[in-house]
């Protein structure tokens, strides 16, 4: 079953064939577009506001396609050089999700490398030249207030939150932490760290969107509290140089939660998050 927000068949060979001059390349997209994928259209599907978006010096080509069993949508996403070579696997491919209450409206990354490939041997890494964060905020625009961002962390691009994560650092503290942060998906955090397989998935990171500002002023002291108890406690010798990169995260987000919210609010209100859990994994939570 295909979202109603794509173009039909035809118009979506006529618009690769325009944007993919290498034959190759158009094959790939092809055989894709044969089993049910599309792109999207930006005026009936969030994820068509990601089309031709520009990160650093490649744009998107985002494709939709097939709806799971709780009906979400699995998108995939390449990027396109400026010479219009596509690279050699999808960037992200995940599930998007949208419905009537807050919580039901999400992302989840399925797989992101955070590295693209392409047919010359050239190489993009995404966080050694920052474009992550461009990515992320532009997936985090897509999810309105109260839903949700999951990113995996088992692949190799992610090992470095994998390990960070499992000497009790705090997800906002990690690589892939801050950058759901950063998206605006950091108001709070779950890590699902148990998977038993099937539908669950791999191991994730789920970050939320405050429902409003009480919300978020409420979270924001919880997380400040939970960082400078972090950064009281001196890191053991042997896991420096993992805490290093950690405490230094921990202190930016401090700092931007002292500036854009706690300044203005120094008492915390309650605040009772939208959160909502898979059945199948077990999560670390506390936040």
């Amino acid at each position: 079953m295909i979202d109603a927000g794509a173009m039909n068949e035809s118009n979506a060979r006529l618009y690769i064939e325009r944007i993919l001059p290498r034959q190759a390349d158009r094959q790939r997209v092809a055989a894709l577009l044969e089993r049910g994928w599309f792109p999207p259209v930006r005026r009936d599907h969030p994820l068509g506001e990601l089309q031709r978006c520009a990160v650093g010096p490649a744009r998107l080509l985002v494709l939709l396609g097939p709806k799971n069993a709780v009906g979400a949508s699995y998108f995939q996403a390449f990027l396109r050089l400026a010479d219009a070579r596509l690279s050699d696997e999808p960037l992200l491919f995940g599930l998007h999700n949208r419905g009537r209450y807050p919580a039901y409206n999400w992302i989840d990354l399925i797989r992101y490398e955070g590295i693209a490939t392409f047919a010359s041997d050239e190489r993009l890494d995404f966080a050694a030249r920052g474009l992550d964060r461009r990515l992320f905020r532009l997936l985090g625009q897509l999810i309105p207030p109260g839903g949700h961002l999951m990113v995996e962390y088992e692949s190799e691009g992610q090992r470095l939150t994998e390990r960070m994560l499992a000497l009790g650092v705090p997800p906002v503290a990690t690589p892939l932490g801050y950058l759901m942060f950063l998206s605006g998906c950091g108001a709070s955090f779950r890590d699902w760290y148990i998977s038993e397989g099937g539908r669950e998935g791999p191991r994730k990171l789920q970050g939320f969107k405050p429902l409003d500002d009480r919300h978020a002023r409420a979270k924001a002291h919880s997380m400040a509290e939970e960082l400078r108890r972090f950064l009281a406690r001196a890191p053991r010798k042997e896991h420096r140089q993992w805490k290093g990169l950690a405490r230094r995260l921990a202190r930016k987000v401090l700092e931007r939660l002292e500036v854009d919210t706690l300044a203005r609010d120094p008492h915390p209100p309650s605040a009772q998050p939208p959160h909502s859990a898979d059945a199948g994994q077990t999560a670390r939570s506390g936040r």
